[in-house]
């Protein structure tokens, strides 16, 4: 999500199973987890926002707030206004909307210092707006620089979506010293038909030998960790606690230009889970 730019080239050792299937649409009641997390882990943490208000679990979910472009040249304004982002019927809706004087506010949710992970199977069940010049993103950054500020601590996209520049494809990607912007240590989209009408999921497989990325329950793409003896936080910042970021950006570097036509798009969360 920070930086990226509108070309991403795969760099290191990736192994892709599929990298342009067609993604079947997961139903309401379709099973994606893979086996290996069904037989070897528990669900250790869930966030189904079915809460009591419309407000998303104030004990897990804090708001980045401000329109400085976040580095990215994006146009939003996030605010924590119930107006970007409320929980109802189940799902977190995160919505960019565009104001009477043609300004665009949105959210981003992050946990930092409230829910973290250092491995584990996380999942996001969503549906992803498609609108052009929108930047839905699913993604995790450390809960700490321990290696030094972005990217040297590393970044690990679950899901990010651009129509302009991908269409019906979604990416994910990370980010480290060794790769990072436009050309990360890896990359890599698939085809998801009807993103934004029906459900699908989207998830990593971490652990100290690699990231692998599950989209409706079918590998995508591998970083394996090089271990390194010399400086190998460089290629491997992966092994601390990671916390969760939800949002949608307006426009920005790969956001693109906004189709005048939208005065909003939402991005639709049914839930969170962790699996170790």
């Amino acid at each position: 999500m920070k930086k990226s730019s509108k070309i991403k080239k795969v760099i290191g050792t990736v192994f892709a199973v599929g990298i342009f299937f067609s993604m079947a649409s997961c139903g309401d009641a379709t099973d994606t987890l893979p086996d290996f997390v069904k037989k070897d882990m528990e669900l250790v943490w869930s966030d189904e926002f079915d809460g009591p208000t419309d407000v998303p679990d104030p004990a897990v979910w804090d708001y980045k707030e401000g329109a400085h472009g976040w580095g990215n040249n994006e146009r939003q304004n996030y605010t924590k206004d119930r107006e970007n982002s409320y929980v109802s019927d189940g799902t977190l809706k995160i919505v960019a909307k565009k104001n009477e004087k043609g300004k665009w506010t949105s959210a981003r949710l992050f946990s930092q210092f409230k829910k973290s992970m250092t491995y584990g199977y996380l999942e996001f069940r969503a549906k992803v707006p498609t609108e052009k010049g929108c930047w839905p993103a699913l993604w995790m950054l450390p809960e700490k620089d321990t290696y030094g500020i972005w990217p040297r601590s590393g970044e690990i996209d679950v899901m990010e979506a651009s129509a302009n520049v991908w269409g019906n494809q979604v990416y994910g990607t990370a980010h480290c010293l060794s790769g990072h912007g436009g050309n990360p240590v890896i990359s890599v989209g698939t085809e998801v038909k009807k993103m934004n009408k029906k459900w699908h999921t989207y998830a990593v497989n971490w652990d100290s030998e690699g990231i692998a990325w599950y989209y409706d329950g079918k590998l995508l793409c591998t970083y394996r960790n090089p271990h390194k003896t010399d400086d190998g936080w460089m290629e491997w910042p992966f092994d601390q606690p990671f916390y969760i970021i939800m949002n949608v950006a307006m426009g920005g570097n790969l956001g693109g230009d906004i189709d005048g036509k939208i005065d909003s798009c939402t991005m639709e969360v049914d839930y969170v889970r962790l699996y170790q």
